[in-house]
């Protein structure tokens, strides 16, 4: 009896050796997940989203790479643009952004779009936008109308070119 009795005992402190193990590894993906998601209030609420498009007259020179860039400030001149924005994303096939900016950033701001040909030519816009305003909740809302902005849609042409 006391053979079986010992056997049984040794079984059952093996399986119960990979309890901890399955403890720690729930604990760590919990862990993972909590400290993935970021912290309410840090991340930055979207200012504009849109799209942007290569005229018709830039169509035979594809493919292209499409640049948005979001600045605080009055809007400038394309050769007069600050080298760093406060945001800028390299839209996909499909030309759609979001560009985001913080409450301390301004209430005025402007796009600088810019198509790159197959040709290694480069074309650019400058986009006002209006005057905005920051609500406590994090959203942007134009200053006049008190509505989020409507979808910037930029069409980049060939009437001013870029470095």
């Amino acid at each position: 009896m006391g053979c079986c009795f010992t056997s049984a005992v040794r079984r059952f402190m093996r399986k119960l050796s990979f309890f901890p193990v399955v403890l720690l590894l729930i604990g760590f993906v919990v862990f993972t997940i909590l400290i993935a998601q970021p912290l309410r209030g840090s991340e930055k609420h979207g200012l504009v989203k849109g799209s942007i498009a290569a005229a018709p007259a830039l169509q035979p020179n594809r493919p292209f790479v499409y640049y948005v860039a979001l600045h605080a400030g009055a809007p400038r001149a394309a050769d007069e643009v600050p080298a760093f924005p406060l945001q800028d994303v390299q839209p996909g096939a499909d030309g759609t952004f979001e560009l985001s900016a913080d409450e301390r950033d301004g209430t005025r701001f402007f796009l600088v779009a810019r198509v790159e040909t197959a040709q290694l030519e480069r074309y650019c816009t400058v986009t006002p936008l209006p005057e905005l305003q920051r609500l406590e909740n994090g959203d942007w809302v134009d200053l006049q109308s008190r509505k989020r902005l409507a979808p910037v849609r930029i069409t980049v042409d060939k009437s001013v070119r870029c470095n």
